[in-house]
């Protein structure tokens, strides 16, 4: 009974100055009955007693998360775009990622690391095929492209070596992949300008037999009417009698008394400060020096803030090009790409682990310093925290952090 979409409030911008940050909610169209009846909790977000309904944010991004779909599994599969500071040498990248149905678990899947293929090219619209679990996606040149390339790589094992190209006619464009059950898929596809609705053909990897197309319009977002599977919901969590205690299904140790819900506050782990994948250099994506267990004192915790300015005269873009930020500054931040404010500090164990409590529902990222309290590594990782139970979100593969809370 959930509908999950993407929406972003009137003035919001994002870190390209884009009109628009989506992020993904979570409508319940039963007034937060079917929360209840799963969870036992009542949806807590924005009601709408006109229409019996409630809305709450489920992702946290000072970019754009969109295209959300569901997987076989439960899960959210959806787009986010990565473009904190020097990712992708500024130019930001847009990765596939997936959450839990709460938003209380997002993960990388693939498309935000360097070396995987495909680099600062778009990934959108991404769906999952039922016989051999590929995680099917257009592939494109730029970030805001809706139009592209067939690619897909493994769901099981998302990494290089499953990548492939489906789609070997370089002459047209591709969008709205959707595969059935019996191993078939549509797709929306144009050699010109007109896009008609297509059977895929993955043996020539191109489009097949015709479907429908409507020469006076395009024609997109095929999607057949049969009878779905039922997908296995992953509780994130579940409550008891006690409105005020939450237990994590997968960490079901972890029991937190508060007052209210949903509290305000979630607690992450990192086991290793040290661990990561980034070359020693010069460059804002590469570190510092190479780390080892004890050189890495403190980590310093900076929120990301949304820009959102209503009045567009009031945001001028490059108004700060003069110094640190470049073309990409602006008005509302001129040695950045977005707006930024130091949440606080941590300490960090000898052994290079760090446990803390912040803010949830809050995007930010964390920097490991040195006894110096300067940076040691500057590759940094997007995160936030939900507030029932404190899961952290790498937004990063290679940044500074592996573990999760």
């Amino acid at each position: 009974g959930f509908i999950i979409f993407a929406g972003f409030p009137d003035g919001v911008m994002d870190e390209f100055h884009n009109p628009y940050a989506y992020n993904l909610f979570r409508l319940d169209t039963q007034g937060g009955h079917v929360l209840e009846r799963i969870t036992g909790h009542v949806l807590s977000g924005i009601e709408f007693p006109n229409l019996n309904t409630s809305i709450d944010q489920i992702t946290y991004n000072v970019s754009s998360n969109f295209d959300p779909a569901l997987t076989p599994d439960g899960n959210i599969l959806f787009s986010s775009v990565q473009a904190n500071g020097s990712r992708a040498g500024g130019k930001g990248r847009v990765m596939l990622c997936v959450d839990n149905w709460d938003g209380a678990y997002p993960r990388p899947i693939y498309g935000n690391c360097d070396e995987e293929i495909g680099g600062a090219s778009g990934k959108s619209q991404a769906k999952i095929t039922f016989g051999d679990r590929k995680l099917v996606y257009i592939e494109s040149p730029y970030m805001n492209w809706g139009v592209g390339q067939l690619s897909a790589v493994s769901w099981d094992a998302p990494y290089n070596k499953t990548y492939e190209r489906l789609s070997k006619d370089e002459g047209g464009l591709y969008r709205s992949p959707y595969p059935l059950p019996d191993d078939r898929m549509l797709v929306s596809y144009a050699e010109r300008g007109d896009f008609g609705i297509y059977w895929f053909d993955f043996k020539n990897g191109k489009a097949g037999e015709l479907v429908h197309n409507d020469p006076e319009w395009n024609d997109h977002q095929p999607a057949p009417v049969y009878i779905k599977y039922k997908p296995r919901w992953i509780n994130t969590f579940t409550a008891g009698k006690d409105f005020g205690v939450t237990v994590v299904t997968y960490q079901p140790f972890d029991q937190v008394k508060v007052e209210g819900y949903p509290h305000s506050w979630g607690t992450w782990i990192c086991f290793d400060t040290t661990l990561t994948d980034l070359p020693v250099g010069p460059y804002p994506h590469q570190r510092a020096k190479v780390t080892k267990p004890g050189d890495v004192k403190a980590v310093r915790i900076v929120e990301g803030v949304r820009c959102i300015e209503p009045d567009a005269e009031r945001f001028k873009a490059g108004a700060g090009k003069h110094l640190v930020g470049g073309c990409r500054s602006s008005s509302n931040s001129g040695t950045a790409f977005q707006q930024r404010r130091i949440i606080g500090y941590q300490y960090v164990e000898d052994d290079g682990s760090v446990v803390t409590s912040q803010a949830s529902d809050t995007p930010y990222y964390i920097q490991n310093l040195d006894e110096r309290g300067m940076a040691v590594q500057t590759g940094l990782m997007w995160a936030y925290l939900r507030p029932y139970h404190g899961r952290i979100c790498s937004g990063c593969h290679d940044g500074s952090y592996r573990g999760r809370a």
